[in-house]
């Protein structure tokens, strides 16, 4: 028993030891500064979009109803997303259920439906006949479709125009095995049926709104149907570009496999290749973020296989997605395009980069949530078309990627981790993290002068201006985007922390 408790006093004092240790080190991060070096003639990915889904809270699941009371505050809603949240691309979903002879949104909108009712018919396919090379438009609802873009698309792009902003528009597909109605149709195993619905919905938004999507999101989270795998994306697509040369229709930009867990998305991608001509067809390999544990590999060779077959890459949602995400799908999935998920919420939750407060009646205040914030300071400065180089963070906590802007100017955004480990002594240093400081040399930039800003994990924002050889605070939890400036302006000096 004796030795027993010498053993056990042992590791304990060893334990204590090495926590000690990781108390010094990380005293040491806040005194030694962190150097980032960016390096302009090291090129990579040019961005393409920061998206959003276009939805609100229409769907009141709580309620089990239709619920129209974001449209009020609409406008405001959509100026804070685009011109203060940085968005420039919404994705507007097309249900596999929309190819059936009843329209069940009418009375959904009506409040003659609850939202479980209609949610039953929502992947409920019924052919419209048997041959998929002729149209029976009485097969195919658009209703819903309709309401989006009149309510939200449309009035979204009017906003974006007045503000000199290109909103771009991508349509996907969904067909989730999660309701009880599934209908007698199978697109996933009837491509000419799949190419006939996305032609039929291409045709309708363009004779009745002049709208051409951009891209075409082939199928949302194949893992989450019961039968869309490799090989039938690729025969979709593949079906589906017959369809459209057929018809004399300029083919979209093709996204493929947007799996729900990112360590399915190369295994898809690799079922597409196995169909003849398919794989040409997929211009962005794309992936979700919802894996319980996704290995810290799994999104370096997402971009790795892009890099290899020329590929653009995308992380197109994740509903608890945050900047430093952001950060490594840029760097290490090299990702062209990234998405959240929905536009706004009536209240603080995960997903919504706007938060619409009505606790006062009848004066709502629309602001950014603070991933909002954060990612909006990334989205707000580099923009579609801007090019990705190299940087380089000498303290593993922090993440960094920089950018050369269309303007010719760089942009450098950092975000100081909460990443410190696994275990016990993980969780007590995470406990700390956020009392914890780098403090930031920044090399390479080419400026004399820097506008610093930022926006720390409680969401309070901050800015100033750092010479180019000056120390930058930075605490943890933090994203920053620094961007060279001219000589002279002025704003107050950077605070070393």
């Amino acid at each position: 028993m004796k030795l027993k408790r010498l053993y056990n006093i042992t590791m304990v004092c060893r334990l204590l030891a090495k926590f000690v240790a990781l108390l010094l080190l990380t005293g040491c991060q806040s005194t030694n500064p962190a150097s980032i070096y960016v390096d302009t003639k090291v090129e990579h990915q040019n961005i393409v979009a920061w998206g959003a889904v276009s939805r609100l809270w229409e769907f009141d699941k709580s309620a089990n109803k239709f619920n129209g009371s974001w449209l009020k505050n609409r406008d405001a809603i959509l100026e804070k997303l685009i011109v203060e949240g940085g968005i420039t691309q919404l994705r507007l979903e097309i249900r596999s259920g929309a190819e059936n002879p009843i329209d069940y949104w009418p009375a959904f909108h009506a409040g003659k439906l609850s939202y479980e009712e209609f949610k039953d018919h929502f992947y409920e396919k019924i052919n419209d006949n048997d041959d998929p090379l002729h149209v029976n438009q009485t097969g195919f609802q658009f209703s819903e479709l309709d309401y989006r873009i009149e309510n939200l698309v449309l009035p979204a792009m009017m906003i974006a125009k007045r503000h000199g902003i290109r909103l771009a528009l991508n349509l996907n597909y969904v067909d989730f095995r999660w309701t009880r109605k599934q209908g007698t149709l199978s697109h996933a195993n009837n491509p000419d049926e799949y190419a006939e619905l996305i032609a039929t919905a291409f045709a309708h938004m363009k004779e009745k709104y002049g709208l051409v999507p951009d891209e075409l999101e082939v199928i949302l989270e194949p893992d989450n149907t019961a039968d869309w795998r490799g090989p039938q994306i690729g025969r979709a697509m593949v079906a589906t570009a017959k369809r459209f040369r057929s018809d004399r229709v300029v083919l979209p930009s093709m996204i493929a496999p947007s799996t729900a867990r990112a360590s399915l998305a190369l295994r898809y991608l690799d079922g597409i290749a196995t169909v003849p001509g398919a794989l040409p067809l997929v211009q962005t390999i794309s992936y979700h973020r919802y894996d319980q544990q996704l290995s810290e590999n799994t999104i370096r060779k997402i971009g790795e296989r892009g890099r290899s077959l020329g590929k653009q890459t995308a992380m197109l949602e994740h509903v608890e997605g945050t900047a430093d995400e952001l950060i490594e799908d840029l760097t290490e999935g090299n990702v062209s395009s990234w998405l959240l998920w929905a536009i706004a919420w009536n209240g603080a939750k995960d997903g919504y980069p706007v938060i619409v407060d009505e606790k006062v009646v009848g004066s709502p205040q629309v602001r950014l949530s603070t991933v909002g914030r954060q990612l909006a300071l990334v989205f707000r400065s580099v923009r579609p078309g801007d090019q990705r180089i190299g940087a380089n963070a000498s303290n593993p906590n922090l993440r960094s990627a920089a950018f050369r802007r269309a303007n010719g100017t760089l942009a450098l955004v950092v975000s100081a981790s909460h990443n410190v480990g696994q275990g016990l002594f993980g969780r007590i240093l995470k406990k700390l993290g956020p009392k914890r400081h780098f403090r930031l040399t920044i090399t390479g930039m080419g400026n004399r002068q820097y506008l610093v800003r930022s926006v720390d994990a409680e969401g309070r924002e901050g800015s100033c201006i750092a010479g180019a050889n000056d120390l930058i605070g930075i605490s943890t939890g933090t994203v920053m985007i620094v961007i060279p400036l001219p000589v002279g302006t002025m704003a107050p000096a950077c605070n070393e922390g």
